[in-house]
C-alpha cells in the first residue's frame, strides 16, 4: 500500500471514529493526491515531505507535531537521524505537557540515552507522565522506587506502580512486580525505549 493510500486509510477511518488527523498526514495525502507519482519513485520522498511539514508545524508549537518530529528524528524515519535535535523537539513536548513525551525524556534520563544520566529529571519526567496514566512511565517510575534511584527507595510504591501497569498488560511490569515481591529488586528492568513511530 501507498504512502498516499495509506494515509488517505487513516483519514477515513480516523473520521469514522471520530479520531483527530495530524495536520501533515491530510497535507501529505491531498499532495500526493494532487500530482500523479512517477513509476518507481522511491517512497522516502513521501515521507521526508511529511517530515517538513511536522518541522513547519513543530515550529508553530504543534505540540503533537514537536512529539512526531522528536521519534522522527530519534528513528530515522524520513529524515537523516539526529538524536540531539530529537531531543530538543521531545523537551518542547514533554514541556507543554504531551504525556508520552514526558515519559520518553523520563525513560531517556533514567537510561541515559542520548543525554547524561540524571535520576532526580527522569524521576520528575516519569512522575507526570505516570500520573497521567502513561504506562511505560508508570512501570519505570516503580524501578526508580525500587532502586532508589532519585527518589527514597519504597517498595510500596514501587510495587503499586508496577501494579497498575501490569493491570493494563505491560508484561515488563508484570515480571518486575514478580521480582519485587520474590525480593530481586535488582533484578527489574526498565520499558524498552518508548518513543514509537508514526511517520
Amino acid at each position: 500500500m501507498t504512502m498516499t493510500r495509506r494515509a488517505l486509510v487513516l483519514i477515513s477511518t480516523s473520521g469514522l471514529l471520530g479520531l483527530a488527523v495530524p495536520p501533515f498526514v491530510v497535507r501529505a495525502a491531498q499532495a500526493s493526491n494532487d500530482r500523479p507519482r512517477e513509476a518507481g519513485a522511491p517512497q522516502a520522498k513521501a515521507a521526508k515531505v511529511n517530515v517538513a511539514d511536522l518541522r513547519e508545524a513543530a515550529k508553530r508549537g504543534d505540540v503533537q507535531s514537536q512529539y512526531d518530529l522528536a521519534v522522527a528524528l530519534d528513528c530515522g524515519r524520513g529524515v537523516k537521524r539526529d538524536r540531539t535535535e530529537a531531543l530538543e523537539w521531545l523537551r518542547q513536548a514533554a514541556g507543554q505537557g504531551h504525556v508520552a513525551a514526558q515519559g520518553a525524556l523520563g525513560w531517556k534520563y533514567m537510561t541515559g540515552e542520548g543525554v547524561g544520566r540524571d535520576d532526580a529529571a527522569a524521576f520528575q519526567w516519569l512522575r507526570r507522565a505516570a500520573e497521567r496514566g502513561n504506562t511505560p512511565a508508570q512501570n519505570n517510575l516503580g524501578i526508580l522506587y525500587a532502586l532508589g534511584r532519585g527518589v527514597a527507595a519504597d517498595p510500596v510504591e514501587a510495587a503499586k506502580w508496577f501494579r497498575l501497569a501490569a493491570e493494563k498488560g505491560a508484561a515488563d511490569a508484570k515480571r518486575n512486580l514478580d521480582a519485587l515481591l520474590a525480593g530481586r529488586h535488582r533484578d527489574v528492568r526498565p520499558t524498552a525505549e518508548p518513543l514509537s513511530p508514526r511517520v
